[in-house]
């Protein structure tokens, strides 16, 4: 009896303490972030077209009387920015708000994959908090960036996908509500296609052909409704617009390049808990696919209800793969940082332990006990990161700067240039630039854009210039060369303006020029 409760009491203790470390070490980015940790130009222009959307602009022209566009988001995350918005709702706490919606779906996700796996209680409250626990989920969650909704609802889609690899279930119509998932997914972040094109070739490896083409068309039909949508409800400017800047103006061979430079790998450099979870999760597979297959002819025998077959495993095995493959892909791609990137990357590694957890019943008290000492690691890393923030707070933007930044750009006589369009926007305005990365993608194949923005600039017409970085520093050269505006661009600007002010670790106050001045 004693034996009995402590194989059924401890590990649940383990993962209700480990689900109460991560959650504390949420509480504690959102007191950090609240302070004003995270933001960057990125919240600023998901909350710039969340307000595009609050006001009624769907997709901004490329170049228009609101200024410039150009983007190479997907629209669900700004959209329920919008409506945060359209309530009056305050910028910042409508991107938190939505940021929250995304982590709850998010950790609901991997707890309703371990709950179709038929995992104990304390594996699903443990799976979402492992959802929820990584330090690139939550500084995702507080930037105010897609990912982490992108990641929730693939996770969704996955959970009604489970019962398509379970013998002895007639699950054909669970297709439906996946792809639905699926596609809400795709219509957040484009890599998202990733998870169900794996799906789909796990179907037909897994010798479930007439499912995956069934489970193919739908996603085919549900991404041309999404576009057919948007293309309409944007009067065209989606498509010119992703068309403008989605491959960020590289060639494949750049691309190419990247990709072989193996950024994915060296994502060790960032956290050797990637490298870890790397290692732990082939091993898992490795190990569920042998036992697995040696039990491949008497799979769900009376009392293996719960257990996977061996073809089953190939859902975990193409996932992992695919995935992996998209996130190096992904990193290979100028302007991409690694943070929130590895989101979706974290959380099908997660789903794959469950899968192969439930493989056989030997390996779900190893697997669960490994994941809750990864929550902990996860978490102990969070509170190391929000401690380092808090002793960094003197270079952080303090509330009393914001506001007077936000004052000189509400006050100025005409619309501002600034880098980031947080400032126009916690100014109640919406912004006459909406992404510099894009801006410069842009102007490579759009000359009339570059020769509107040159003139802009020659003729002083912007009361004040915001960088981000120092223009006339080394690095702020190579910065302005090769990520955001352009190097000819700014050069222009600064042969126009003139240094103000430096209120802030990334604001880089720019005004015009006197007639005298050189």
């Amino acid at each position: 009896m004693s034996d009995r409760l402590t194989s059924r009491w401890v590990p649940a203790l383990v993962a209700a303490a480990a689900a109460a470390v991560a959650l504390a070490a949420l509480f504690a980015h959102a007191w950090q972030s609240f302070s004003g940790g995270y933001l960057s130009y990125v919240s600023g222009i998901w909350l710039a077209l969340g307000r595009d959307v609050a006001g009624g602009v769907f997709f901004r022209d490329l170049i228009g009387p609101l200024g410039y566009g150009g983007t190479r988001y997907f629209p669900l995350f700004f959209i329920l920015i919008g409506s945060f918005l359209a309530l009056g709702i305050p910028p910042l706490a409508a991107g938190w708000l939505a940021s929250g919606v995304a982590g709850a779906v998010l950790a609901t996700g991997l707890a309703r994959i371990a709950r179709a796996l038929d995992a104990p209680r304390h594996v699903i409250w443990l799976a979402g908090a492992a959802a929820i626990a990584p330090y690139f989920v939550q500084q995702t969650l507080f930037e105010v960036r897609a990912d982490v909704l992108a990641a929730g609802l693939n996770l969704w889609g996955l959970s009604e996908v489970v019962p398509l690899f379970r013998a002895q279930r007639a699950a054909s119509t669970r297709a439906w509500p996946a792809v639905v998932w699926f596609t809400l997914a795709l219509a957040t972040k484009i890599t998202s296609l990733t998870v169900p094109g794996s799906v789909a070739i796990a179907l037909v490896l897994s010798g479930r052909r007439r499912s995956g083409l069934r489970f193919t068309a739908g996603m085919a039909a549900g991404a041309a409704l999404f576009l057919a949508v948007v293309q309409a409800a944007s009067g065209g400017r989606a498509l010119t617009s992703w068309r403008a800047c989605m491959f960020a103006g590289t060639g494949e061979g750049q691309t190419l390049q990247s990709l072989l430079a193996g950024e994915f790998i060296a994502l060790a450099r960032y956290s050797h808990l990637l490298t870890a979870l790397l290692g732990l999760t082939c091993l898992a597979l490795a190990a569920g696919l042998v036992l697995a297959w040696r039990e491949r002819r008497q799979r769900l025998a009376d009392g293996g209800r719960n257990e996977l077959g061996g073809r089953a495993l190939w859902l975990p095995v193409v996932l992992f793969a695919g995935v992996s493959s998209s996130a190096a892909l992904t990193l290979s791609s100028p302007g991409t940082v690694p943070s929130n990137q590895m989101v979706e990357w974290l959380g099908v590694t997660f789903a794959v332990l469950l899968f192969a957890a439930a493989a056989r019943r030997e390996l779900t008290f190893v697997v669960s006990t490994v994941l809750a000492l990864v929550v902990v690691w996860m978490s102990a890393q969070d509170f190391i990161r929000v401690s380092q923030l808090w002793q960094a707070r003197a270079t952080r933007t303090t509330a009393a700067t914001r506001q007077q930044i936000v004052d000189l750009v509400a006050n100025a006589p005409a619309p501002v240039l600034s880098e980031s369009a947080l400032w126009p926007v916690l100014a109640g305005q919406q912004p006459f630039l909406l992404d510099p990365f894009a801006l410069r993608v842009v102007m490579m194949s759009r000359p009339d854009i570059a020769r509107d923005l040159e003139t802009r600039v020659d003729t002083r017409a912007f009361p004040v210039v915001i960088f981000q970085v120092d223009p006339t520093s080394t690095k702020g050269r190579g910065y302005y060369e090769n990520v955001n505006f352009g190097w000819p661009i700014t050069a222009r600007i600064l042969s126009h303006y003139r240094f103000e002010s430096h209120p802030a670790s990334d604001v880089w106050i720019y005004v015009p020029k006197g007639r005298d001045e050189r």
